[in-house]
């Protein structure tokens, strides 16, 4: 399994940076303490991402580099990040779904995972979907949703961080640096869940 010193220090200067409560930030502190949340926000969604597939996922909907408003994009007090993962085209379970779902489930538990949900459908859907939650590392809402297929299977996950205080228009103005007109940061369409986040532009 790969690794990356990323995370360690990303969780610390997370703790740092947001631990000075109504003192105003300029535009660059907002950068980097919304680059930090991102870090440890993708970091515990890669720990969920690792206990399906140790491998690369394709990028899918969301790359999650983006912030948002978590009241629209009128909301410009506070900002969150959303992103989205799924196994690749070939992939297969190994196992039956209930079975992977009960394991992520009492995984969850056993690392300090609250909010947990198992759902399953009626008899004949096979689909299983476990979600929960983690704030004290930013992650708003994690859903595992896994999909038995006939040719190959498929486990999404998506994710939404916690609501953080910021204007998500001042950090997304931020990540563009001095070239607001340069091309765009082109996203990977595979990604290991350890490998360090992009985040500025």
């Amino acid at each position: 399994m790969r690794r990356s010193g990323w995370l360690a220090g990303a969780v610390l200067v997370a703790s740092l940076a947001l631990s000075g409560c109504g003192v105003q930030m300029s535009d660059e502190e907002q950068l980097d303490s919304a680059r930090e949340v991102n870090a440890v926000f993708k970091g515990a969604v890669a720990q969920v991402q690792l206990q399906v597939l140790d491998g690369d996922w394709d990028v899918v909907e969301n790359y999650g580099r983006t912030p948002r408003g978590c009241g629209g994009a009128s909301d410009r007090n506070e900002y969150q990040f959303s992103m989205s993962r799924a196994t690749p085209s070939g992939w297969k379970l190994g196992q039956p779904p209930a079975e992977l779902g009960d394991e992520i489930a009492a995984w969850f538990d056993e690392n300090g995972w609250s909010g947990i949900k198992l759902r399953t459908y009626s008899e004949g859907i096979a689909d299983v979907v476990v979600e929960a939650k983690k704030p004290d590392e930013f992650a708003g809402l994690v859903v595992v949703d896994i999909k038995p297929g006939e040719l190959f299977d498929t486990v999404t996950v998506r994710a939404k961080s916690t609501c953080e205080s910021g204007d998500w228009m001042t950090i997304y103005d931020q990540q563009a640096g001095s070239a607001p007109d340069a091309d765009p940061v082109e996203t990977p369409a595979t990604e290991y869940p350890t490998d360090t986040p992009i985040f500025d532009g």
